[in-house]
């Protein structure tokens, strides 16, 4: 037994080992082009996940700061995978640097998109990113592309049932399966967290949780615990793109980062990491932390396209930015760059610290004293479940329809 949790402990410190340099690359990547512009050299041996970073910071300076001086035309890339070669010559066009593909690339492309196994990643991108394709000309990459039954992933997400069947959230919630299985029952002793929103994200959400024994959280008054939070976007875009809405679906909750830095993005607490769930054959991993009501309906498809079409680096954090507008449907919150987001600083008269509140609340769900150095030991399952569409922040009331109260 004690072998087991050591080995236990072990995956999940890798993996939060993993989160953690992951956004330090990025960030260095992302400081780098901030601070020397065009200078930058781009290293011949870059990996796969290395040169995935780099486009990742390269297209956020450049949608963070139109204007700036940096082009993606002068970073050569020739020895990059064709997918992130690909979402190099995509911000080519998207920022007007190019009007015609490169004839390299389309080739080599249109050579990738003829054999019978092709990335989904890169089928993904091309249906993301149809009209500029079209708009230069490349009808042929679509086409080709169009002939794989991933492309209408795209075109699907986001139009999710927007009545989901009262039996399948009631279900989800309160018939949730075993999973002392799921990833050799590493997330056996974590707590589950229900996070339900509005299609339109400019509405808040509404967390309620359940502890390590599976009991619903509750207040001193017997009332259900909840949580509002905000997973909406400041670009607007759907969740299949890049900076785009958190999406729907399950995620794992593992640990937090070592510092609370960059605190007027990420607040004044630490911010807690999520993954996506692996990827696996007919999403089975996926599909053992949910009843078999769900399997059949789209409610959770978001996450997995969002993973493999490579969006990375959620979280849950405040922040130090100031909500000027109270007529904001979302107001107080701040929208982010697609991770949820808590509430902090001060709007009238009242100070806001939500994400110090949900952390000692998830501590609590799992037995621990909620003080600073257990922090590291959070962990969960949290289920993104978009429900009716009315333009109001979800409530307890919106939820006594499922039985939740």
């Amino acid at each position: 037994m004690k072998i087991t949790l050591l080995l236990l402990s072990s995956l999940f410190a890798i993996q939060a080992f993993a989160n953690v340099a992951e956004e330090e690359i990025y960030n260095n990547y992302k400081q780098s082009l901030f601070k020397t512009e065009n200078k930058i050299s781009v290293p011949v041996a870059f990996n796969g996940q290395d040169q995935k970073l780099f486009v990742d910071a390269l297209e956020d300076v450049k949608f963070e700061d139109p204007t700036s001086m940096i082009k993606v035309s002068n970073f050569l890339a020739v020895n990059f995978d064709l997918v992130e070669r690909l979402r190099l010559e995509i911000l080519k066009l998207k920022f007007h640097e190019v009007k015609i593909m490169d004839q390299t690339l389309v080739e080599d492309l249109l050579n990738e998109l003829r054999k019978p196994e092709v990335e989904k990643r890169i089928i993904y991108i091309i249906a993301a990113h149809e009209t500029i394709f079209l708009n230069a000309n490349q009808k042929d990459i679509v086409e080709l592309a169009k002939l794989n039954s991933s492309y209408s992933d795209i075109q699907q997400d986001g139009e999710s049932d927007r009545e989901l069947q009262t039996e399948i959230i009631s279900d989800l919630y309160f018939n949730n399966p075993d999973i002392t299985t799921y990833m050799e029952g590493e997330y056996i002793k974590s707590v589950k967290i229900f996070m339900f929103c509005r299609i339109s994200r400019l509405y808040p959400c509404l967390m309620v949780m359940k502890d390590i024994n599976g009991k619903e959280i509750r207040n001193a008054d017997s009332t259900l615990w909840s949580h509002p939070v905000l997973a909406s976007a400041k670009t607007g875009l759907p969740s299949y793109q890049r900076n785009g809405n958190t999406p729907a679906g399950i995620f794992t909750i593992d640990s937090v980062m070592p510092t609370a830095d960059q605190q007027i993005s990420y607040g004044k607490f630490r911010r807690m990491m999520l993954n996506f769930v692996p990827k696996s054959k007919d999403e089975v991993l996926l599909k053992s932390l949910m009843p078999k009501s769900s399997w059949s309906s789209d409610w959770w498809s978001a996450s997995p396209v969002a993973r493999d079409i490579g969006r990375n680096l959620f979280r849950i954090h405040g922040t130090g930015k100031i909500n000027t507008d109270p007529n904001a449907p979302y107001y107080p919150f701040v929208r982010t760059s697609g991770c949820i987001a808590n509430r902090e600083n001060i709007y009238d008269g009242v100070t806001y610290k939500s994400q110090r509140d949900l952390l000692d609340a998830i501590m609590k769900a799992m037995e621990m004293e909620p003080k600073f150095e257990n922090e590291p030991k959070i962990k969960g399952i949290l289920y993104i479940v978009e429900i009716e569409d009315n333009n109001t922040p979800v409530t307890i009331e919106d939820l006594k329809e499922f039985g939740i109260k």
